[in-house]
């Protein structure tokens, strides 16, 4: 009788623990049920032709990254903000050009924000999507793939008093369209972060020119105070030159 009590304990807690791990595993594999993400168009996407590369293609309120990807049937992207505004109009473009159909997911796993590209065959191309962006850009080194990120036109990031590149990059060089492009040659993840602030080419110009303004404004108005200041003596003097008169 004893025995069987036992053997009904040990089947009750078995089921429990099978319950269990099935409620865990359905929590951790819940973000591999996404809300399906509209694919955008190629034509509004650069494609250099450059292999085992990720390109940023900053703007004044977004950043087009086009990323290369060879042979793979899934492409995986863990997003620092909203999926909605951090990964928007994704699109596949193989080595011949062509549109690459796809299906792409988004959710949360382990309290990150997961992006899940899949296609029907092992794919080869590029990948590209684009996410918020302006003034400062920061990436997170994730693999030791080259990085090139392009400026817009007319913006630098090598100014002596506004600029700021961190790691210091392999090269600096400008684009066909005289963009300022900052290269870095498969940077170690050890590094952590790229950061990147860039403004007008003209900024340092711009702000000379302001504290210029702002100088004149000074004396403009020191003088009109010493003016004042000596109007003021002036009347004094002929106040206390009265005075004298009548005693």
């Amino acid at each position: 009788m004893e025995i069987v009590k036992n053997e009904a304990d040990n089947a009750r807690t078995l089921m429990k623990t099978k319950l269990f791990l099935g409620i865990l595993l359905l929590i951790l594999i819940s973000g591999c049920v996404y809300p399906q993400i509209e694919a955008g168009n190629p034509s509004e996407y650069e494609f250099p032709g450059l292999t085992n590369t990720t390109i940023f293609y900053l703007n004044d309120s977004s950043v087009q990254v086009v990323e290369n990807v060879v042979n793979k049937t899934s492409v995986d992207f863990i997003i620092d903000g909203n999926p909605d505004t951090y990964f928007r109009n994704p699109v596949a473009v193989d080595y011949s050009g062509k549109n690459v159909s796809f299906n792409a997911s988004m959710g949360p796993v382990l309290g990150k924000n997961y992006i899940e590209m899949n296609f029907s065959s092992p794919f080869s191309g590029w990948v590209a999507y684009t996410q918020p962006g302006g003034g400062e850009f920061i990436y997170t080194i994730t693999k030791n793939d080259t990085i090139r990120v392009v400026l817009p036109l007319n913006y630098t990031a090598t100014s002596k008093f506004l600029g700021v590149i961190q790691p210091p990059p392999d090269n600096i060089t400008q684009d066909a369209s005289g963009r300022e492009v900052i290269i870095w040659e498969k940077p170690n993840p050890d590094n952590g972060t790229i950061t990147v602030k860039y403004q007008l080419k003209e900024a340092p110009t711009l702000l000379f020119y302001f504290f210029l303004l702002l100088f004149i404004f000074f004396i403009f108005v020191m003088g009109y105070y010493m003016w004042n200041i000596n109007e003021l003596k002036k009347k004094r003097i002929l106040m206390e030159k009265d005075v004298r008169k009548k005693f």
